[in-house]
């Protein structure tokens, strides 16, 4: 077996082609779109913080692995570290084949001075991050990936990788809103002076779009690997994810001074779709996509926070409350929420709706040798 580094459009075609090759026969495995893939993984704005390198592995001719080897500068310089992340992996099932991505990984960054490896992670934790340990029977949402319960067998048991974080997501059923509901709504709007805010178009979207993600840089500054975001990166987002949402599915609470205190987005499950566009938007997948935002049982909760100092104030429940009312309106049956770290307390709400944990996703960290 040997590994080399991408550098051709055959080889950048074979890296993001390679898992729908490796889980041709999964049920459960969500294939990225792969104009998208290359997309991110050269145009995104992080970019301009991040140094990366992308590998395949072969046995002979034939693709068994990949892998990509990433240094955020910007992420080591604010939280004291010096590491070098793996993402996008992705390979048999054979010890030696992970054993050489990411010892590749490791030795190219201990060349740009690190001295731990950790992952799996992209540029962000905007983007996918972790691996899956438990719900190898689920179907994920687009915003995480599936993998092999080899994959972190191999890791823990042959590399010697050890558990950092934990995330946890949950499956909410999507019953009758509670009355107290209502009581609990009018409460938090007497006592701290704060309202929804709707986007009734999508220029007023994009603004409170653009607003949304300078209080995720508040509300999510201490969590695990987040940096704030860069305004062309919020860009990046919004042109992504806020311009194919539904206006019925955003929510943005904001104090009497129209601050935005709180957010919460969701988006129709598009995992589905995405399973028959394998991979691709044309010539068809595009209708797939289209009739799983008209018709759906699931609803995925994309993002959801509130600004550091309405912690524990419960105001949350007034986005709650009106995409409660918007999943009924709309038929969602489930709702699948955003992976949370398993200390996080907000996570627990989630129980309080009849939620449980049907995915569990890990990080891990090593020591540079």
């Amino acid at each position: 077996m040997e590994i080399r580094e991408v550098t051709t459009k055959k080889e950048k075609k074979q890296f993001v082609q390679f898992p729908k090759k490796l889980y041709r026969n999964c049920p459960y495995y969500v294939p990225a779109l792969e104009k998208g893939e290359l997309v991110e993984m050269y145009h995104h704005p992080a970019l301009q913080f991040c140094d990366v390198k992308y590998w395949l592995c072969y046995d002979g001719q034939e693709v068994v692995g990949r892998v990509a080897g990433i240094v955020n500068r910007k992420c080591n310089e604010l939280k004291g570290q010096r590491r070098v992340r793996f993402g996008w992996i992705d390979f048999i099932d054979n010890p030696e084949v992970a054993r050489l991505l990411l010892t590749t990984v490791a030795e190219w960054g201990k060349t740009q001075g690190m001295i731990e490896i950790c992952g799996p992670s992209r540029f962000s934790n905007m983007q996918k991050q972790a691996m899956m340990i438990e719900g190898f029977d689920q179907v994920p949402s687009i915003t995480g990936d599936y993998n092999y319960p080899y994959y972190p067998a191999i890791l823990e048991n042959e590399l010697h990788f050890e558990k950092e974080v934990d995330y946890i997501q949950y499956k909410v059923p999507v019953g009758e809103i509670p009355e107290r509901f209502n009581r609990l709504c009018e409460m938090v709007k007497e006592k701290y002076h704060v309202r929804l805010k709707p986007s009734r178009n999508m220029a007023e979207l994009r603004h409170n779009g653009q607003e949304f993600f300078k209080l995720l840089n508040r509300s999510y500054a201490n969590i695990f690997n987040f940096i704030p975001l860069t305004e062309e990166e919020v860009d990046w987002e919004i042109n992504n994810n806020f311009m194919i949402a539904d206006l019925d599915l955003v929510s943005l609470i904001v104090d009497n001074q129209d601050q935005p205190v709180g957010l919460a987005m969701c988006l129709p499950s598009l995992s589905k779709a995405f399973q028959k566009a394998s991979g691709s938007l044309f010539p068809f997948g595009w209708w797939h996509v289209m009739q799983a935002r008209r018709k759906n049982d699931l609803v995925d909760m994309f993002l959801t926070g509130v600004a550091p100092e309405y912690f524990n104030s419960g105001i949350h429940v007034l986005y709650h409350k009106q995409l409660h009312e918007a999943f009924l309106q709309k038929g969602y049956q489930y709702a699948i929420a955003s992976q949370q770290l398993e200390d996080n307390p907000a996570a627990l709400v989630w129980k309080k709706y009849g939620g449980e944990v049907i995915i569990r996703r890990r990080c891990y960290h090593k020591d540079i040798e």
